[in-house]
C-alpha cells in the first residue's frame, strides 16, 4: 500500500467521526506536522529522525505511529501541507484591488517571500531528501508536480487577462522561475547570505518584465 493510499483511508476514517476525538487527531497531526517542519528546517532532510521530531513535539513515539506509521507518511503530509500553505502565503501577498498587471508581476515576488517561509525550507528539504529516499518518491513528486501546474495556471489565468496569448512562452518563464528560485534558496540555505539572492530574483523580475513586453508587442 502505498503513502497516498494509507493517508486517504486514514482521512476517511477520520472524516467519519465528529467531536472532541477529531478535533484531538487533528490537532496531534498538526502538531506533529508543524514539529517536522521546524526539524528540517533545523537539522535538514537526512537528521530529521522519529526521534527528533517526537522530542520537538514532546510526544511518545506510540503517539507519533497512531497517527503516521511511518516517518515516509509524515514527511508527505508535511509536504501537502507545505504546498497548500505556500499557496496561501502567495495569495495573500496580492492585493485584491490591483490591477492585473501589477498582479501579475507581484506573483513572482509573493511566490520567492513564500519559498523563504519555514514551510517552503521544509518543502526544499523534502524535494533533495526524496531523491535518495525511495519511500516517498511517487507520493513526493505527486505533490510537487500539483503545486508546480497549479502555480502554472495561476500565472496563466493572469497572463490571458493583459492578454497574452503565448501558453509555452508563460510556462516556460514560470518554470525557469521555479527552479532559480529553489537554488537560490538553496543557496541561502548554505550561505546564510539572503542579498545575492535578492539581487538575482530582481535579474528575474526584469527578465519577466522585459518578456512580457514582447508577448504583448510592445518592443520588437
Amino acid at each position: 500500500m502505498s503513502v497516498t493510499d494509507t493517508n486517504q483511508k486514514r482521512t476517511t476514517a477520520r472524516s467519519g467521526t465528529r467531536g472532541p476525538h477529531a478535533e484531538r487527531t487533528a490537532a496531534m497531526r498538526q502538531k506533529l506536522i508543524e514539529a517536522a517542519i521546524q526539524c528540517l528546517g533545523k537539522f535538514g532532510y537526512g537528521r530529521t529522525t522519529l526521534q527528533r521530531i517526537t522530542d520537538e513535539a514532546d510526544v511518545s513515539r506510540g503517539a507519533f505511529l497512531h497517527h503516521f506509521p511511518t516517518r515516509a507518511n509524515l514527511m508527505v503530509a508535511v509536504a501537502e501541507y507545505a504546498a497548500k500553505a505556500q499557496t496561501r502565503y502567495v495569495r495573500q501577498g496580492l492585493p485584491e484591488n490591483s490591477t492585473p498587471e501589477t498582479r501579475y508581476h507581484d506573483i513572482t515576488q509573493a511566490t520567492w517571500h513564500a519559498m523563504l517561509q519555514p514551510t517552503g525550507l521544509a518543502l526544499l528539504e523534502i524535494l533533495l531528501g526524496s531523491r535518495s529516499d525511495p519511500e516517498i518518491g511517487e507520493d513526493f513528486r505527486e505533490v510537487v508536480q500539483n503545486l508546480e501546474a497549479f502555480q502554472r495556471n495561476d500565472v496563466w489565468q493572469v497572463a490571458q487577462s493583459l492578454g497574452i496569448e503565448d501558453r509555452q512562452a508563460v510556462y516556460t518563464m514560470v518554470h525557469l522561475h521555479q527552479a532559480a528560485m529553489r537554488g537560490l534558496v538553496l543557496e541561502y540555505m548554505y550561505t546564510g547570505d539572503l542579498k545575492p539572492a535578492e539581487r538575482s530574483v530582481e535579474l528575474l523580475k526584469s527578465y519577466k518584465a522585459d518578456l512580457t513586453a514582447k508577448l504583448l508587442g510592445r518592443r520588437g
